[in-house]
């Protein structure tokens, strides 16, 4: 759990009009800055000064464990009639695993209501604080997505707010101390913004104020198809390969990429009980390929939504980020595409190579400048 951060707390007064608060009347505040997603949610509750080595943020596994009908005492730790994250995972043999969340939205309210605790128990333990939280939500998500998400919040937060997540990326990535650079790319200048995460692929153009309709796209392709068309493609070569959808999405990960067809990717699998080496290479780029076309053939739809004296400079920034954004040569690619089909000196970069939390910074950063009317009150 990440270290509590004094600087995050402050003291709410007294609701009573004229009473002095005495200090058992007081309650400390403490923000949180949440990306919740489809198979990884990650939080923040305080910020580190920018080039900071140490970790922020803590990940924990979207998903929600129920026991199995007639397991015996002493199984599962403490006996537990839920298990959430990674506790879960560990015990799945005995559980019914749940995904709270389907394509970045509340797909089962008691699982995310559940999930959303736990969370809150990870900061604040016995609930003496005030929370409140800015969530990260997919770039178009409905009114009924959200007002799902609020009834999935309350008794998890005190006070809410829902933010596009590739908004919210942005900012996260933004280095406040080097914005009087001129050779700085400020992220939240004017860049389109292109989240690939595990539900869905959010775009976002992002020009310094909190985005517009009009200025959001979201596709519901993204990692889950991918390990769908790698496990449909891997059946069809190897008819005898039967293996979960979880071992698909390892083996994405492990050889992930786009553009001509490679091999080299050889992963063992069991074969009725014996181990079994199986090459997947041309099936693991096919797979990819189909979510690189996905994404330009979007993108030249956001970039055509915007503004004519803004479209040039845009170009040349146009970030990735997300889970997808690491899948090896996906910004060489999708910039040759973009190039080939007569854009002008686009410039396609990735976030960050390493895993870094920016939906969870972002909404940290929307957390600490949110005045008390702003926040959704639960």
């Amino acid at each position: 759990m990440p270290e509590k951060s004094k600087e995050n707390e402050t003291e709410v007064k007294s609701p009573e009009k004229g009473a002095t608060a005495s200090s058992a009347d007081k309650k400390r505040r403490l923000h949180i800055g949440l990306d919740l997603g489809t198979l990884q949610s990650c939080f923040v509750n305080k910020l580190n000064k920018p080039g900071s080595e140490e970790d922020v943020g803590t990940i924990v596994p979207t998903i929600v464990g129920y026991p199995e009908d007639g397991i015996l005492s002493g199984i599962l730790p403490g006996n537990s009639k839920m298990l959430h994250g990674e506790e879960a995972i560990a015990n799945e043999l005995h559980l019914r695993l749940v995904h709270p969340l389907s394509d970045g939205v509340v797909s089962d309210l008691e699982a995310t209501k559940s999930f959303l605790k736990y969370l809150r128990e990870k900061v604040d333990p016995e609930f003496k604080r005030e929370v409140l939280c800015v969530i990260g939500i997919p770039a178009v998500a409905d009114a009924d997505a959200k007002e799902n998400l609020k009834k999935a919040a309350k008794g998890a937060f005190d006070g809410i707010l829902f933010i596009p997540e590739p908004f919210l990326a942005a900012l996260g990535m933004r280095d406040e101390d080097r914005l009087q650079d001129p050779e700085y790319k400020d992220p939240v200048s004017n860049s389109l913004f292109v989240d690939i995460g595990a539900g869905t692929t959010d775009f976002c153009i992002v020009q310094g104020y909190f985005p517009k309709q009009e200025d959001l796209l979201s596709i519901p392709f993204a990692g889950n198809e991918v390990d769908v068309l790698l496990d449909q493609a891997i059946r069809e070569e190897y008819p005898e390969v039967d293996v979960p959808l979880s071992m698909i999405r390892k083996f994405k990960e492990s050889y992930s990429y786009v553009g001509e067809s490679e091999s080299g990717a050889r992963v063992k699998i069991p074969v009725g009980g014996k181990p079994r080496k199986i090459e997947i290479g041309k099936q693991v780029g096919e797979s990819c390929n189909q979510l690189l076309q996905e994404v330009f053939e979007s993108i030249k739809k956001v970039i055509a939504m915007a503004s004519p004296q803004s479209v040039f400079s845009l170009l040349q920034n146009i970030i990735l980020t997300g889970g997808g954004s690491r899948i090896r040569n996906f910004d060489q690619e999708l910039q040759r595409l973009l190039a080939d089909d007569g854009y002008e000196d686009p410039e396609v970069t990735i976030s960050s190579r390493e895993i870094k939390p920016f939906v969870a910074m972002g909404a940290m950063k929307v957390a600490k400048a949110a005045r008390d009317d702003q926040w959704v009150r639960l």
